[in-house]
């Protein structure tokens, strides 16, 4: 059998008590009071009795509560501690983005969720009263890894995304500094891989812009296609470029920032005669 817990956290009660008691799985008695030595401590109280499902209940509502109230503040503790160099708008961004780690299996809300639960359910095994200020600060290490590790990944994605606009603005200058530029081009995606490109007047002229970067006949892997088609259309700088056989499109994020770059001039063709032809 299980002793009475207590729980004792500080805050507003109000909210507290709101928090704990429109949670979905807190459909069991809970009872909430005060100590005039202590006002600024809210006791929760709960009898699990010999029910182990209501104890796991209950610890469940707890460690959602402990996500819900310290994990925002936890990373940014850790993102003032080992990112240093981050502005503070950078830091704040990088906690917006939270969300975007939420499925991984290893770091995300699941896993966090499930190394509070675990901290939380062995120490009220051992103990009937837990003051949660001090549980967060001592007893979650597994958890606090987490964090370190989440921290580590959005700051990560962070700088890459933030790399990336800088590409993207590099490749628009070069794109806005050539001159004359050509009208169209129109780009044939191949099913087996590579690209074609024919010119306003539907000339083949993969060849000639291909040799502008490559020597000799050199067999060529699929990311070395994409960075080679990139770097024809940033020569070319064509006003409006067609994308042909779309369905043969492998690398998405390619496409994706050709649009970027030329800034939306780029069309995708739902079906023409050249693509029948060039079947």
């Amino acid at each position: 059998m299980f002793d009475r817990i207590t729980l004792g956290i500080k805050g507003d009660s109000n909210l507290i008590q709101t928090r704990l008691y429109n949670h979905p799985e807190c459909v069991f008695p809970i009872s909430v009071s005060k100590d005039e030595a202590e006002k600024s401590v809210t006791y929760i109280e709960f009898d699990p009795a010999d029910d182990t499902f209501i104890l796991e209940q209950y610890v469940n509502v707890v460690a959602e509560y402990i996500i819900d109230r310290y994990e925002t503040r936890l990373l940014r503790r850790i993102l003032e501690t080992t990112y240093q160099e981050l502005s503070p708008i950078e830091k704040r961004e990088i906690l917006k983005s939270i969300e975007t780690c939420s499925d991984d299996p290893e770091i995300g809300y699941n896993a966090r969720k499930q190394a509070v639960f675990l901290s939380v359910y062995d120490y009220l095994r051992e103990n009937k009263t837990m003051f949660l200020d001090g549980f967060v600060a001592f007893r979650l290490k597994s958890y606090e890894s987490l964090l370190a590790r989440l921290a580590e990944r959005l700051v990560e994605s962070y700088i890459a995304g933030k790399e990336y606009e800088e590409f993207v603005g590099l490749l628009k200058y070069f794109v806005n500094v050539q001159a004359p530029r050509p009208e169209g081009v129109h780009i044939f995606v191949c099913a087996k891989g590579g690209y074609r490109i024919l010119d306003k007047e539907k000339n083949d002229i993969t060849a000639r812009c291909f040799a502008d970067f490559l020597e000799g006949e050199v067999l060529l892997t699929e990311e070395a296609y994409d960075d080679l088609l990139i770097s024809v259309l940033i020569t070319l700088a064509p006003q409006k470029i067609f994308i042909h056989q779309k369905e043969n499109i492998r690398n998405h994020e390619l496409f994706t920032t050709i649009s970027r770059v030329f800034d939306g001039q780029m069309a995708y063709c739902d079906g023409c005669p050249l693509c029948e032809k060039n079947k």
